[in-house]
């Protein structure tokens, strides 16, 4: 235990500590998350292409099939070539969802963790403040001792309404800041 600190300022050392290894965890985690985000998506980009390009052949085959007035062999083929654009159209429409979904997930965590530091630093500009309160209050609380003088009787005649003015004054101080920490001031 050290001599030259209060039992209270170890405590808020100890929660400032909790508080300092808790935001550097998530911002690691965010900075991950972020470079994950990127990633996946610049391959949106590409599927949401072939998409449209496959939507694109389907369309322009059907339009085909609709005017065609050759072969029935070649009516065959053109009908092939119309299933294969509506399977490709669906798989990649499908595979661009999939990413757009867990850019979704992403960039929900991403938020969570964002929400997550701000109470972060929330918290530590209250407990900072409290720790502030609190050496105020320790400061103050020494600054009326001085003036109210020595507990032992002495020749001279003491204020006694100094005293009683300096408790009184020391009671509001502690009641004000009492309100200030339950109103989260």
């Amino acid at each position: 235990m050290k001599s030259d600190t209060s039992p209270g300022s170890d405590n808020y050392d100890a929660f400032l500590a909790r508080l300092d290894a808790a935001t550097t965890s998530l911002s690691t985690r965010a900075a991950s998350l972020e470079k994950a985000l990127a990633a996946v998506s610049l391959l949106l980009g590409p599927y949401e292409s072939a998409v449209r390009d496959w939507e694109r052949r389907r369309l322009h085959v059907s339009g085909q099939l609709d005017r065609h007035s050759g072969s029935p062999q070649s009516y065959t083929a053109l009908g092939e070539l119309h299933d294969v654009a509506v399977n490709m159209e669906a798989m990649f429409r499908d595979r661009a969802q999939r990413i757009r979904d867990k850019l979704t997930v992403m960039q929900g965590r991403r938020g969570a963790i964002d929400n997550s530091l701000l109470e972060l630093e929330l918290s530590r500009v209250k407990l900072t403040s409290s720790r502030l309160l609190s050496e105020d209050r320790e400061k103050l609380s020494a600054v009326f001792s001085a003036l109210a003088g020595p507990t032992v009787a002495t020749s001279a005649l003491p204020d006694r309404g100094l005293l009683s003015d300096l408790k009184e004054a020391r009671r509001a101080v502690i009641l004000a800041e009492a309100l200030m920490e339950v109103k989260g001031y």
